[in-house]
């Protein structure tokens, strides 16, 4: 990619992007492989290679980078190697804490010493484990259906030793390791997007085999990773809807992508993490603590905010997008009367729409004049009734204020989806990745 970057990279940024994304295909399986990147690999994520070059042609060495929904900090890994500050907005608790992980700064000589220590300490404790002693059977259920007892004991044990650690960035960056490998030591399917106990997948790792592969890759990407210490990275667990607490004209570039519309439900995604966190114990404490908190992307969202059949579009939409959006919900309420799941999607698009208005118009509040706001979204089709979301955005950011707005198609998508298990045809829509490239 950055061969064709030094090819053009004296001509117009925007025609720069153009040429390269024409040449180039760009997706998040980048990421399996990059240092950091791969350390948790969330996949509703974002090619880190992206984010890289769009802050290379829309930065300069001083420029401030905002990443409204950082997820697990791309945009923000990425400025810091290219010695730029940044800040990362992330509502998600779990999220956001990666996050902060990832860009800390960290002594390598001491993070060598720890690993050893922490490793020994666990390899001792695992060999003299008494399962009797350990109080694991008030976890949550779901835990106990994807490990056997002895595992669920020896990975509470290596809590135990990760908690013991009195040096926070450390003790942190050892809890960070420990939940990555927690889809590796099961023998359920516990991939993305569901956790499904009943279907036995693999050979799982043993604990202490996989913990000790994933701190020497931590210690190994560290060591790689080319970080400028000097370059500031502040992640805030905070609302992209309400940036109050910045400044405005503060920021020079900013780079995200947003949730899809694609019921895809964030908060639920991560419930195997947050149940051996202790940050949640039940879809409820979910609910309350995380997924009425973020931007409406699911009809699960809908129902647990007890939103209204008959939601409207924000006054403040662009005119043609809110009779658009009026009319698929009424499409989309008169199938769903129809259909046996009964999916609130038709109050979901209103409610996303919304939500997004808001964020755009706090990023457009904080961002410089002539300054870039980059956009990675897709669209989608809910019970096969076509949502336009790039388009949708690029009409209600010009009407934000951003005086232009141009969509870059990135790949086509969807397809894996178009059959459920009983092959039922889901719709026959062909959707897409886009950047949307915004001006200030």
């Amino acid at each position: 990619m950055y061969e064709i970057l030094d090819k053009w990279i004296g001509i117009n940024p925007e025609h720069t992007l153009q040429k390269i994304l024409h040449n180039t295909k760009v997706t998040f399986s980048d990421n399996m492989d990059a240092p950091l990147h791969r350390w948790f690999r969330f996949p509703a994520g974002f090619s880190a290679g992206l984010a890289e070059l769009f802050l290379k042609l829309f930065s300069s060495s001083n420029s401030t980078v905002l990443d409204p929904f950082t997820g697990c900090g791309t945009t923000n890994v990425v400025a810091k190697t290219l010695g730029l500050p940044s800040i990362g907005i992330e509502r998600h608790p779990l999220l956001a804490w990666i996050a902060k992980v990832k860009t800390r700064d960290y002594n390598l000589n001491e993070l060598h010493t720890a690993i050893g220590n922490l490793l020994e300490k666990v390899k001792k404790e695992l060999e003299n484990l008494d399962e009797l002693k350990l109080d694991i059977d008030t976890k949550p259920e779901l835990l106990h259906k994807c490990y056997p007892r002895r595992v669920l004991c020896e990975l509470y044990t290596v809590k135990e030793c990760v908690e013991s650690i009195d040096r926070d960035e450390l003790r942190d960056l050892f809890m960070l390791a420990l939940v990555c490998i927690l889809r590796k030591v099961t023998g359920v399917d516990v991939g993305w997007p569901y956790v499904l106990p009943k279907n036995k997948k693999r050979t799982p790792q043993p604990v202490y085999d996989a913990l000790k592969e994933q701190l020497l890759m931590m210690e190994k990407d560290l060591k790689q990773v080319n970080y400028d210490a000097n370059a500031r990275v502040d992640i805030y667990e905070a609302d992209a809807r309400d940036l109050s607490f910045m400044d405005g004209n503060s920021v020079d570039v900013a780079f995200t992508s947003p949730p899809y519309l694609n019921n895809y439900d964030y908060a639920d995604r991560t419930r195997l993490e947050l149940y051996f966190l202790g940050w949640a114990s039940s879809w409820r404490e979910i609910t309350e603590k995380i997924r009425n908190k973020l931007i409406v992307s699911c009809s699960h969202q809908a129902k647990e905010m007890r939103l209204k059949e008959g939601l409207m579009p924000d006054n403040e939409i662009n005119s043609e997008v809110r009779e658009n959006l009026i009319r698929a919900s009424e499409q989309l309420r008169a199938i769903k009367r129809e259909k046996s799941g009964k999916k609130d999607y038709d109050i979901m698009i209103i409610a996303y729409f919304n939500d997004m208005l808001k964020t755009m118009r706090e990023v457009y509040r904080v961002l410089r004049q002539g300054a870039y706001y980059g956009m990675v979204v897709g669209d989608s089709a809910p019970y096969g009734v076509y949502i336009p979301t790039d388009e949708y955005l690029a009409k209600i950011g010009r009407d934000v204020g951003f005086r232009d707005a141009k969509i870059f198609i990135l790949r086509r998508r969807g397809s894996k989806w178009k059959y459920l298990v009983d092959k039922k045809i889901r719709h026959n829509v062909q959707l897409r990745e886009s950047l949307i490239l915004f001006k200030k």
